[in-house]
Parts: structure tokens; C-alpha cells; sequence
């Protein structure tokens, strides 16, 4: 007996699921880690008319599963956009679009504030107030960090949060409500499986990459006391000779090496990549793990999951798509091959005199 995939829409309140069976021609929902908000689009054959046009800013909740196991909320946001289309041969379209946030709030607004001396979560709560936004969550590694001064410039709240996010190694997004400060390769336990014969339905990935890997990652800061540079430095453990020298200087010793962390995280996470497309799973999620079994050593292992597709069609069915990063566990070494030995930066690298300087002369 085959599966039945099974969904959910609910607009401004009311759930509009009966209504939509008979006329809906495609439902997607995105989800990517580092970008502000998901998005959510639903296709409508729209020949008699019969869906209302929601308002802009109307509640939207979406879930999606199948009739053996169940729903679940995969998206919850507002409406951004409806468009209508049409032709003599094509017939008559709706579109509407919704995201994550709410795109008519004051999130998008510049503020001018700074902070002294505050933590990530003080900065992150007092800017979210004034933006509209209700929650602040920020992970327990982050929420405790400080900036010894921290200001905005005419800078939304989104804008800001994704440049803290950079400066600390996080992931920042706003879901509804909530904003939220998650940490870049953090030890989350949610997974799905991806196995060959089963779930998995295609795979193009690349578990190894060489343009964006560094073996050592390093960032500067001048010590007025001692009147000179000083350089953090931390090794990636990747197997390669490139050096990442972080562009501008920071304050002090505390936030460089934060930055360092963080550039090493984006470069352990950059080194390979791929997707797959999974029989449709809502269960997963930006951040977690993805485990691959069945396609080939090598490239069979977990991958961080980087991005989340769920689309559900007349024709396609319920499938979900998984933009991969982050090859761990297997993935990337073949076993079939002799082990290779790290190859060590090289040594010859002069002191920074120049403070523009970012590396050897």
C-alpha cells in the first residue's frame, strides 16, 4: 500500500486546507541557515476563484507528513506577497509567498544605539524590543559573550543580529516571534536519515572541496599597553597549506579569538558539500545532521544540513531536499585509499608590520 502525503494551511486564523485540496498545485517551504527568515510559496490553480485573497501580514501556519505518521509545523509566518497570473493558453495562477518574519514590522528599520559592556543577549534582547520582535534564544555557548562597546548605525535589527552572528560563530534567524542566535556547528542531536534502497531518491555531492578550505585561521588586534600587533591564531585540522587572515583589526584579545573561532567554523564547514532529495521528512531541520548510508565509500557519513526544502506537487508528490555542508564521520575518506598525512602550513610567514598587511609579503 502506498504512502498519502497529508498537509495543513491555515490563514489569518482559519484553516483553508478543504478548500485548497481540489485547487493547489504545488506547496514549498524553505528553510537556510544564515539567512534572516524561511519562506513559504503556494501555487493555486485560480480558474474559479475560489481561495480569498489573504492581507499582507496574515498569519500563515503550514504543516506537512504523511496519513501513517502524522503532521508537523514546518513553517510559521505571515503573508509578504500574493500574485495573480494568467493566459489564454496557460489559465489563471495564484501565488502567495509568505516568510518567516514579518516583512510590514519594524524589524527592517535602522536604529542608532550602542551598548558598553553588555553581553550578546543583552544587545540581541534590547534591539529585538524596539524591532517588534517578542523572544530573544540564544544558545548557551553565545548568550554569555561580551562586546566591549557595540553599536548600530542606522542598521535594522536583522542586519545586525546576521553581523553578530558572523563575529561569534552563530546562526542568526527570526522565526514569527523569535529571534534566534543558534551556535555554527553546535552538537544538536536532530538528524534524518538518507538511506539508498529506502528513503533516498538522489544525491550530487562534492565531500571534498578545495577553494574554501584553510588549515590555520588568524586575526589581529593592536595592544595600545605594549604598542604593537598581536595575532590569534587556530588550526582548522584541515589537510591543506592556505592560511585565512581575517580582513580588519579588533578591539581586544577576547573578541579576536572569537572571531578566529568563528573563521574556523565556517571553514571546517565549507569543506564539502552536496544535496540530497529524501522521500518528503519533516522532521528535518537547518543545523541538524544527515546521515548518508548506501551511495559509495567515501561519501556515505553525516553531513551538517544547511538547508531545507519540502516540496509537495500534484505530480511530485512530498519530497524534501537537504543542501549539505560539513562532511563528518566517513565522509570525505575513502577507506579504499591509504590514509594521507595533514600537510603543515608553511612556516614562512613574516611578522605583520604593515597593519593592512594580512599575510606573507
Amino acid at each position: 500500500m502506498s504512502k498519502r502525503a497529508v498537509f495543513s494551511v491555515t490563514v489569518a486564523g482559519s484553516n483553508i486546507t478543504t478548500a485548497l485540496l481540489p485547487v493547489l498545485i504545488g506547496l514549498r517551504v524553505s528553510d537556510k541557515v544564515g539567512t534572516h527568515t524561511d519562506s513559504a510559496d503556494l501555487e493555486i490553480d485560480d480558474t474559479e476563484a475560489r481561495i480569498i485573497l489573504p492581507r499582507k501580514g496574515a498569519d500563515v501556519v503550514i504543516a506537512l507528513g504523511w496519513e501513517s505518521d502524522g503532521m508537523r509545523v514546518v513553517f510559521r509566518g505571515t503573508v509578504d506577497e500574493v500574485k495573480s497570473s494568467g493566459s489564454r493558453g496557460g489559465g489563471r495562477r495564484l501565488m502567495i509567498v509568505a516568510k518567516g518574519m514579518d516583512t510590514t514590522g519594524p524589524a527592517k528599520e535602522g536604529q542608532q544605539r550602542h551598548w558598553d559592556n553588555q553581553t550578546i543577549e543583552t544587545i540581541l534582547g534590547d534591539a529585538a524590543r524596539h524591532a517588534g520582535i517578542a523572544r530573544v534564544e540564544v544558545d548557551p555557548d553565545l548568550r554569555e559573550l561580551r562586546r566591549a562597546y557595540f553599536e548600530m548605525r542606522d542598521e535594522s535589527f536583522i542586519a545586525m543580529g546576521e553581523r553578530l552572528a558572523r563575529e561569534v560563530g552563530g546562526n542568526f534567524r527570526i522565526a514569527g516571534d523569535t529571534a534566534i542566535l543558534s551556535k555554527r556547528n553546535g552538537s544538536y542531536q536532530a538528524f534524518v536519515l538518507a538511506r539508498w534502497g529506502d528513503n533516498l531518491q538522489s544525491w550530487d555531492i562534492a565531500p571534498q572541496l578545495g577553494r574554501p578550505q584553510f588549515s590555520t585561521v588568524r586575526a589581529r588586534w593592536y595592544d595600545m599597553v605594549a604598542a604593537r600587533w598581536e595575532l590569534v591564531e587556530r588550526a582548522t585540522g584541515l589537510d591543506v597549506r592556505a592560511l585565512h587572515a581575517f580582513r580588519f583589526a579588533k578591539p581586544d584579545a577576547v573578541e579576536t579569538s572569537q572571531q578566529t573561532d568563528s573563521d574556523a567554523a565556517t571553514a571546517e564547514r565549507d569543506a564539502g558539500e552536496g544535496t540530497v532529495t529524501i522521500e518528503g521528512d519533516p522532521a528535518a531541520i537547518p543545523d541538524g545532521l544527515c546521515i548518508i548510508t548506501g551511495t559509495r565509500p567515501g561519501v556515505d557519513g553525516a553531513y551538517r544540513i544547511e538547508a531545507v526544502t519540502h516540496t509537495l506537487t500534484r505530480a511530485g508528490g512530498f519530497v524534501t531536499t537537504l543542501e549539505l555542508k560539513q562532511p563528518q564521520d566517513g565522509a570525505g575518506a575513502d577507506a579504499q585509499t591509504e590514509g594521507t598525512t595533514p600537510v603543515a602550513p608553511s612556516a614562512n610567514v613574516p611578522p605583520i608590520i604593515d597593519p593592512d598587511a594580512t599575510g606573507p609579503l
